[in-house]
Formats: structure tokens, sequence, C-alpha cells
């Protein structure tokens, strides 16, 4: 059965047995509340997104869901090429809060796989926990397996989370039963007639022999501990079944194959890998199908993690994705030949095979392809530049005979050059050498602190805590009347101060306080998708008052009004007429408006790859990040401008359509925001014939409401993401009117005149460049350092001095001008460059014949300090942290040169 027959018939089974079939979760990890989840970088289950309906903090749509859950797990990473390992599979899953246990899902799931996929029912055994009889019996009895093939496990095989009753954590817990298949021959497990029924099925984890296929989780008791320290396993009132069966498993045992490399899932892909290489992949584990394998995986991790928005990067989950693409470029490069970008030609294999059930792959091919070019191509200019130094610092004398590089190199090679820590270890080993990793992590550690002082930012400022405390289960959405009505009588349901809820509040004007206050209903816009909240006022026509919203958020359904309450009092059941800023709503709804058009206009002019990353909507502005690999050209902002004030001069109809199925916005082309959970009713705004996009927020009638629109920066956001900032209306005018100021204001500083004064400008930058030119002249030229007179050696002149005010390419070029006067000799100079130590060594061609060395003499200086470097015989650099001791290391130069000229 081909993997896709597998996926829709396993969504069948379930709708079938009244499951609610819902979307799988991106892989950035969000639960089904749209928040984020941030224990996991990458989404690695289908239970994860409904972590609420399990723990009770919101109430699923229904009490049995299905899904077909993409997942990413990266532990194994460096193990991809073999048989077994993969970074991405899929998850079939099928849920019960509080309905369905054991005694139904049991079955089913033997029904599944042996009637509905076909498995031999000989080749299955399962396990299960140790203590659970209730899931023993059901597959002995009711299932109708024998008892040797129903393998009782401890709990660190068979509970979850593992190990948790004698570790813990405390929480929502439960046994677990899984299913394996016989991969191996049946009949090796009955040639030898010794063997009991129980040891012929015993499960040995021989991934060559029984592979897992299943697993049933039942949660069903509650962990805490007593005051003794014990464990005590409460039941819970509401027990729960979470199923995860692994697709790429079920494809590859039901079609009989070695692994799931040899499925349908990765033919077309080996196939096209075949054409671009022409090479023949023979399932094997040589070095070519190894390679084969990496590519073909990573490949199709890289494909649906860029679908979901994450894109390569140095931190997080983008690095993740980052070192998995460069190990498929490795492996192509060296082992398969590609000279040249190769992953954006193996990709669309990928989306073909997989885009007509996962169709954002389709939707976002132009930007998964872009994305992947510019990221190898990226890379191969690192590696070019990179390895040159890599093998210098790998033939150092010392590395070579200690078979160790040091941390302070690895770091050097990363922060200097941009050489991938993992690439270093990968390489290093290859060669039989070591690298030391807490080196590594330390300079890193050291580093992150340098850059932190002078900081006052503080770490939780970017957080979102919700502290509202308030049970979405016991309130009745907020009904939201903000589309069409900026003012309501509404009545407040919740109060919420100092995280208590309380019944009423009540302050004088001497002592303003901020609460939370719940209303029934309510015209306030809710911070969502980038738009701002609403500000209000708060009106009581029975009591005084003197109260405002100052901002709206909202949980799940719950609108939650931030109120600064100056004077007067709130009470439960109070009812209270909502006043919002009208002015504030319509410059954010110009900027909104705004955000579509220049979206659009962004992929006319880039290309389709434009994708939304992130927005501000204030009404002062409009802050808009998008994929795109390179800077933004001064003529495509001017562009993309032109197109937005087109649309605005227009004076074209904002169509607002709600209630719109998702397939029905998918095939009309409406573009979607990454990582945004939809229902099957969506809302789409429309500008005719120019953008269509699904969003929740709120808009201008027509296009020539927006006034003016000018953008006022572009920048890089990230790795592969831009920013454009851009101002409408009044604030447009304000920002016209401050660049006029500041024209004039440069016109007179520069004397211009009524004159050219960019010509003016220019004659300035030019007199700059050639004072900076004959600064660096002096700085070089000896005469703006003094530096002591030469010591004999030997016969050989030595100069060593510590110098300031030099960078580490003056300090080069010094040391090569003073040994240029002297004709002969050696010169050794240290400096201090941005918080290290640096030095460096020129040696005369006539010293270099004799056998002196500056890179040995490099090594040895910076060795002894802790610092490492080296270079070639006539000229060397080195590095080391201790500033203190630059003097220290410069006075070991003489005794060095003695040693080394008396050995020659």
């Amino acid at each position: 059965m081909l993997a896709h027959e597998i996926r829709s018939r396993y969504l069948e089974f379930f709708t079938s047995r009244a499951h609610l079939r819902m979307p799988g979760a991106p892989l950035i990890p969000t639960d089904v509340l749209g928040n984020p989840d941030k224990s996991v970088l990458f989404t690695g289950s289908g239970m994860e997104q409904f972590k609420p309906y399990f723990t009770g903090a919101a109430t699923p749509p229904s009490p049995r869901i299905t899904t077909v859950q993409k997942c990413v797990r990266a532990v194994d990473i460096d193990s991809v090429g073999d048989f077994s390992h993969c970074t991405f599979f899929e998850m079939l899953g099928n849920f019960s809060f509080g309905d369905y246990f054991k005694a139904e899902v049991i079955p089913w799931t033997w029904e599944f796989l042996t009637k509905v996929v076909g498995l031999d029912p000989e080749r299955l055994c399962v396990t299960v926990y140790e203590e659970d009889e209730e899931a023993f019996n059901i597959w002995h009895n009711v299932v109708g397996l024998p008892v040797d093939r129903i393998h009782r496990q401890g709990e660190d095989k068979n509970f979850w989370p593992a190990s948790v009753i004698s570790q813990g954590p405390d929480g929502p817990c439960g046994p677990c039963s899984e299913i394996f298949y016989r991969v191996a021959p049946l009949e090796e497990m009955t040639t030898d007639a010794s063997l009991t029924p129980a040891q012929r099925y015993k499960i040995d984890d021989d991934a060559a022999r029984w592979v897992e296929i299943w697993n049933n989780v039942f949660t069903q008791f509650n962990r805490s501990e007593q005051p003794d320290g014990t464990p005590l396993l409460t039941p819970l009132p509401r027990r729960n079944n979470d199923t995860g069966a692994g697709l790429d498993r079920i494809a590859y045992v039901s079609q009989g194959k070695s692994s799931v490399f040899e499925t349908d899932l990765f033919g077309p892909t080996l196939q096209r890998i075949e054409e671009l290489t022409n090479r023949t992949y023979t399932g094997t584990m040589s070095p070519t199908d190894f390679a084969f394998r990496v590519v073909a995986e990573h490949t199709r991790s890289m494909v649906f993690c860029i679908a979901d928005g994450i894109l390569p990067s140095n931190e997080g989950r983008g690095y993740v994705l980052r070192y998995i693409m460069r190990r498929a470029i490795r492996y192509g490069q060296s082992v398969l030949g590609f000279t040249e970008p190769f992953l954006h030609l193996v990709a669309p294999a990928i989306i073909e095979q997989m885009g007509d059930f996962y169709t954002e792959l389709h939707e976002r091919e132009a930007l998964i392809l872009q994305a992947i070019q510019g990221e190898e191509e990226q890379f191969r200019r690192t590696l070019d530049r990179g390895m040159r130094i890599f093998e210098q610092t790998m033939n150092d004398e010392t590395v070579l005979k200690n078979k160790m590089l040091s941390g302070f190199a690895a770091f050097d090679l990363y922060s200097t050059y941009g050489f991938p820590f993992n690439l270093t270890k990968d390489l290093a080993r290859e060669r039989g050498i070591e690298v030391d990793e807490k080196g590594f992590l330390a300079e890193m550690e050291a580093q992150r602190k340098q850059s932190q002082k002078g900081s006052n930012i503080d770490k939780d400022v970017f957080s979102s805590k919700d502290r509202s405390g308030l049970s979405l289960t016991t309130l009745q959405d907020t009904e939201f009347l903000g589309y069409h009505t900026l003012t309501a009588e509404c009545e407040v349901i919740a109060i919420l101060f100092e995280d208590n809820l309380v019944n009423k509040l009540e302050t004088s004007a001497a002592s303003p306080i901020e609460c939370t206050v719940v209303l029934n209903r309510t015209p306030c816009y809710a911070e969502s998708g980038g738009q701002v909240g609403d500000q209000a006022d708060l009106i009581s026509h029975e009591t005084p008052l003197a109260a405002k919203i100052v901002n709206t958020r909202k949980r799940e359904g719950i609108y939650l009004h931030t109120v600064e309450l100056s004077s007067g009092r709130l009470e439960l059941g109070q009812k209270l007429n909502v006043e919002v800023d009208a002015g504030r709503r319509t410059s954010i709804m110009r900027n909104h408006t705004a955000t579509h058009l220049m979206q659009a206009a962004l992929r006319k002019v880039l290309g389709e790859h434009v994708h939304q990353k992130g927005s501000l909507v204030a009404p002062d502005r409009l802050r808009f990040d998008f994929t795109h690999g390179q800077p933004v050209s001064y003529s495509q902002l001017r562009e993309v401008e032109v197109l937005v004030c087109a649309e605005i001069y227009r004076d074209l109809p904002v169509s607002v359509h709600v209630d719109i199925a998702i397939e029905q916005a998918k095939q009309r082309g409406a573009m979607a925001l990454f990582g945004e959970k939809y229902g099957d009713k969506v809302r789409m705004v429309e500008v005719p014939d120019f953008s269509l996009e699904l969003c929740g927020g709120t808009h201008v009638q027509s296009t020539a409401q927006i006034g003016i629109f000018r953008i006022v920066s572009e920048s890089g956001s990230s790795s592969g993401v831009r920013r454009i900032e851009a101002v409408t209306g009044q604030y447009a005018n304000s920002y016209l009117a401050d660049r006029e100021n500041t024209l004039a204001q440069i016109i007179s500083a520069l004397k211009s005149g009524s004159g050219d004064p960019v010509a003016a400008t220019e004659k300035l930058v030019n007199r700059n460049r050639e004072l900076e030119k004959q600064i660096k002249q002096l700085q070089t030229s000896g005469n703006a350092v003094t530096l002591p007179e030469p010591v004999d050696v030997q016969g050989v002149p030595l100069i060593t001095a510590q110098v300031a005010g030099l960078d580490a390419e003056a300090l080069g070029l010094l040391a090569e001008s003073t040994v240029k006067r002297l004709g002969s000799g050696a010169v050794v100079l240290g400096a201090e460059v941005d918080g290290k130590a640096v030095f460096a060594a020129k040696i005369s061609p006539d010293l270099v014949a004799r056998g002196v060395n500056a890179g040995t003499l490099m090594r040895d200086i910076s060795r002894s300090i802790g610092g490492g470097g080296g270079g070639k015989p006539d000229f060397a650099t080195a590095g080391a942290r201790d500033t203190a001791k630059i003097q220290e290391a410069l006075n070991l130069t003489a005794e060095l040169l003695n040693s080394g000229l008396s050995r020659n």
C-alpha cells in the first residue's frame, strides 16, 4: 500500500469512528490556542498541539480527534544516512479526551494494521507496561494475541513519560502499548527447535529484525510525591488516549522494503539524485548510497521546514536547519561529486511527491527553492574561504602532535571566518583529531558576555507572559463588535487585580490602578496578526468613573482588556459604554491595508518567494518582515512604493469576505501567514486585482483612505529575512516634513547654498577618504609609532614592542614595513585589539633561508599565554584572550629566536 493510501485510509478509518479530522500543527511548535511551545524546537509528535486539551486548559471541539502530523526530531542528525534514521517523519494520530480508552483503541489498532493495511498478523507482537493488566487482557482475550507475543516491560520502556514513576516529573502520565513488526524472515524464528514461543517473539531492539510502528499512550494517572518522597499515582477523572503511528515505518513494512528509503516516499527523490549524478542507488551501505540517503532525507527536512517559515540562521531551529542543509551539501560535494549548487534541483521531486497532501509545498515553492539555493551558495563561499584557514590550522605542529584542536582555534574559525563548529568537528574527526568542545563553548560564552556589556536591555522585555489566571472553560467567548462599530454598551463579567479574581474594584483619583477586565462583548480589537490592540474610554452613566482601556488582548475567544482605573468603581454585572479611540483605530487601519498592498507589491518586484514572517501594525507606523535572501535595492524600494501609491490613487474598494471555506480561499490564491492556524471557515481581505489575504484585522473601506505611503527603512531582520518600515497618512506627512528639514540643515552645513548638495557631499566624502588614507600611511610608515632600537641575537637584529592604536591589519603592515627598513632582521609586535591580544611577526628572506620560521615563533609565543596561531615562514599572526600578558609573551621572543638559530 502506497504511503498516500495509508495516510488517507487512516483518516477515513477514524473519521468513520466519530473522530473530528483536524489539521496538523506547523513545525514551529504552536498549540491549538495559538500559543508557542518553547519547551521544544520543533513539533515532534501529534499530541503537542493538543496539550491544552489534555490538561483541561481548553475544551476540544470534539472528544475524538484524528490528524496527520509532520514532525522533526534532530537528536540523531549525524546518524542519518543509515537505513533507519530520519530527521523528518509523519505521525498518524488519533486522540481521545475523556472519551474512549483501551477497550476501544487496542482492537481498532489491530483492525487497522491487519485488515486495512493488510499486515501479516504472524509478524506482529506488542509490549505493555508490566503492571497494566487491563491492556494485557485486551490484547490477549479480545484481540486474541498469544501471551508469548505480549511482552511486559518496565517504566523505562512502557510508561509515558519514560521512568516518570520513579524519577518524575509530576503531572499527567500513564502506561503505553507499542506494536512491533518482524522485518526479518519468519523462518529465522522457527529453525531452532529449542526456542520457546516467547523466545521466538522476543523483541531485542534490533532494527534489522523488529521495528516499532505504533504506540498507544494511555494517560490515566496524575503523578505526585508524598511528604516522605515516595511517588503517588492518582487516577485522573478523565482518561485520555494518545496514539502515534509512524507513516514512514508502516509504509516500509507494508511494502516489504528493506528500509524507509526504498518506499514511494523516497523513490522519486533518489531517482532525481540519480539523474543529477549519473550514478545508480543500490541500497547498500557503500559511501555513495549513504550519501544518496543523506541528501534525500535532509532535502525533505529542509523543504518542510522552509515551507513552515523556518529559515537557516545561527540560533535555535534555524541553526539546526542550517546544519542539516550543510551536512547534505558536504556529502553531495565530497561523495557524489556536485561542483555547483544542487539541492534546489533535488527539492522539486519532494514537492511533487508530497505536495498533494501538504499543499503549502506548492504554494511556497518559490520561497523554498530560493532559500535552499541561497544558503548553498553562501555556504560554498564560506567553505572556499574557511577551508584554506582550516587546512593551515590543522597542519600546525602542535595540533598534529597532540591530535587536539584547541577551543580558541575552533572559535577563531567560527567567529572570524564563519566556519561552523560542527563542520570543524566533522572534518577534524575525519583526520583523527579531536576538538576541545568545552574550550569552544567557553569562548562562545565569553563573547556573549562581552556583547552584553553596556546593554540595559531586560532579558524579559520581549516575553509575553499571560498572568490572567482566568479559566477559559468557565467564561463564554467574548462577542466582538469592532468590525462594524466603535461604541457599544457592554457588561463586566470578570475583573482580575494582582492575579486575583475580584467582584469589585474601587480607587480614588490620587491612586490610579491597573487591572484586567473581561466584558461580555466589545468593540475593541485584540492584538493579533501584527495589529496592536485597541484603546478606548469606559463610560458609566450610573456611577462616577474615570477609566480607560489601554490595551486589548485575547486568549482563545476571551478578550482581556487592560484597564487603567483612575477613580470610581468597577464591579461584576456593571453596564459600561465602551468608546474606541476612533482616530487611533483609523490610523491603524490605514497601516494594515497598506501592509497588504506592500506585500503584494514586493511579490511583484522581488518574486513570489516573498512571504510574511512577521509584522507590526501600529497607529504611527507599520513594520513588515518578509522572506528574501538579500538587501532590497533603492530602486526596488522605489518601485514598490510606486506600485502601492498607484493602488491608493485608484481609490479601489477594500472588500472583506467572511465565512469563506479554506479550500476556496486557497484556490483563489489567498496569502496566508506562516504558522497561523486557520479553521474550516476564514476571513479574506481583497483589493481587486492586486491583493488577497487571509486576515482577521481591521481595514479602511477604500485604498484612497490610506492617503500618503512612504517607505522609511529597509534592513536585515535575521538570516534570509528582510524588514521594511513605512508610514501612512498624517505620520507620512510628518516624516516628509522632517526629511525636508533635515535636507535643509545638510545644505546649510555643507555651505552649498543653492548649489548641488549631492556634489558637495561627494566632495566631502572624498576628502575624508583621502585623510584616512594619509593616516593609515602614517601608522604603517613607522612615523606615528616609535619602536625601540633592535637588539642583537646571534647577529640577527630583533625588534619587539607592544604598540597601541593599531588594528590587526595595521599591526601586520607595520611589522612588514619595519623589516623592509631594516633590510635584514626580525620584528615581533603585539597589541590589544577589541579586547584580545593580537601578535604579528615578520622575518626577512635571508633569515628564513637560515631556518628562522615566523609561524613557529608565533605559535610558541602565543601558546605561552594560552593562545594559538601560525602562518607562513616569513609572516605569521596569533591571538590570545589574556591582554595583560602581551609584554610577557614578547619578552620570550629573544630566547625563542636564539634557540631556533642554535638548532639550525
